[in-house]
């Protein structure tokens, strides 16, 4: 390394050193380190998190890389250089060709040659990667390796710093503490803050997918609001007129012709707003219930369907001695009704979910916890109804994350129409179509949970 180049990377060094203790926010300190780490080597660079999941990587800075390239699709750990996953840095020294790069004909595009992936390591586990590109071929040595190194240090002090008191982990929260989005529209913000509350990982417009082209030129291209990498699923949000709700309509169904491998769901102004009720906001949180519209189901039709799965459980699970686990309050009438009805030995417990909302984001939170040990149990988890599925996958991975033998859902009410995550679900009562529903536990607004029946309540609009 030339004495020039030398000083160009301790000036550097030291800027990140005083970034990382000043008061601006991780986001700038982490592209100070990043334009900093470009710069001193004459080159491109960007920072990119594992996900959730610890599969996905999503790029959170960047320095002279093309927006083309940025907007190439979430990163596979496992087939994108592997220096995080293998906890090594990795140089490429031609992207042309080489098995390691996901996407090469992009990166031949965007200019890029040879590139260096060095990856950065928070609480002895590897959290992401710092990667520089070159424009032309490049050797480089163990001075420029040290450098990145020193660099990707930098980062996992600025994570160390802005980490509160209730993250807990170490894949989850890096993603999460660098995010600075600028959203397009108020709705798409409110969206993000309801996946946050559901312990969602999402990235913002990562992906730009071509859908028409003249000659070699692309013409038409349509860029998702959402990617949700743990659940490898884009979404996109409309409250938008029905005319233009039509045209993005258009553009899903070609999406899906050109990409078919690719998981995608448009999410209409009336499904948003239910699911913003929900969280607690939006226009439908400022109604009340006047009255019952419709009674949906009986009390002898949910007699009927609450014997039927009591039935099939107790077949199913004959000698196994399963663990019936309850969530939140919804599911008090149906589990009581239910355990009554079940034949075999069964033991029972409750989990119970809250969330945390701090000073910039809200999240799923388990405030009582299993009492039983269910490490090789076989466990039922009960649900009164099930629509998007967002905090039904949160507690999922919560339960196998105790390792039992095995987990089954059952449930009195499917919401399929509402569904955002794909959970199939092993007992299923009644499929419903998406619109409130009150009774027999479930509630509005905290009433209505007495009721002997399943119905629609009357919303009316509060003055």
């Amino acid at each position: 390394m030339s004495s020039t180049k030398e000083k160009t990377c301790f000036k550097a060094v030291r800027r990140a050193v005083a970034s990382v203790n000043s008061d601006i926010t991780l986001k700038e300190k982490l592209d100070t380190i990043v334009r900093g780490t470009a710069r001193s080597l004459s080159a491109s660079a960007s920072l990119v998190f594992l996900d959730t999941t610890g599969k996905k990587l999503v790029h959170v800075s960047s320095w002279a890389l093309p927006q083309f390239y940025l907007r190439k699709g979430v990163l596979d750990a496992d087939r994108s250089l592997s220096e995080v996953l293998g906890r090594q840095p990795v140089i490429i020294a031609d992207v042309a060709g080489d098995s390691r790069i996901q996407y090469p004909e992009i990166a031949t595009r965007a200019g890029i040659f040879s590139i260096l992936g060095v990856p950065v390591m928070s609480g002895g586990s590897a959290v992401g990667s710092i990667r520089v590109y070159t424009r032309q071929r490049y050797d480089f040595t163990n001075q420029d390796i040290s450098f990145v190194v020193t660099m990707s240090h930098m980062v996992a002090m600025a994570l160390a710093q802005s980490r509160q008191p209730q993250d807990t982990g170490t894949q989850a929260m890096p993603l999460r503490q660098a995010r600075s989005v600028i959203f397009a529209n108020p709705s798409e913000e409110e969206l993000a803050r309801i996946l946050d509350f559901y312990n969602i990982e999402w990235v913002y417009e990562p992906r730009s997918f071509p859908l028409r082209w003249e000659d070699d030129k692309v013409t038409e291209m349509f860029t998702p609001d959402f990617y949700l990498p743990g659940l490898d699923l884009y979404i996109e949000v409309t409250t938008l007129k029905q005319s233009l709700a039509t045209r993005k309509n258009r553009k899903l169904r070609l999406l899906k012709q050109l990409y078919p491998e690719v998981k995608i769901m448009l999410l209409h102004k009336s499904e948003y707003a239910l699911l913003l009720a929900r969280y607690g906001c939006g226009p439908l949180a400022h109604t009340r219930a006047r009255g019952i519209s419709r009674v949906l189901y009986s009390s002898k039709q949910i007699e009927d369907k609450v014997g039927a799965l009591a039935r099939r459980i107790s077949k199913d699970y004959g000698g196994r001695h399963p663990v019936i686990v309850g969530m939140q309050r919804g599911f008090i009438c149906f589990m009581a009704d239910l355990i009554r009805c079940i034949t075999i030995p069964l033991d029972i417990d409750l989990i119970t979910i809250s969330y945390y909302r701090g000073s910039d984001h809200s999240s799923l939170k388990i405030t009582k916890d299993l009492d039983l040990d269910i490490a090789g149990r076989h466990v039922i988890l009960v649900e009164g109804v099930v629509d998007t599925g967002m905090t039904l996958i949160s507690i999922l991975n919560h339960l196998r994350a105790r390792k039992p033998a095995s987990l089954a859902v059952c449930t009195l009410l499917d919401k399929r129409a509402r569904r955002i995550v794909d959970i199939p679900l092993d007992y299923v009562g009644c499929v419903i179509r998406e619109e409130f529903v009150v009774g027999y536990g479930l509630d509005y607004r905290e009433e209505y949970r007495n009721l002997p029946f399943i119905g629609v309540p009357e919303l009316e609009k509060s003055r």
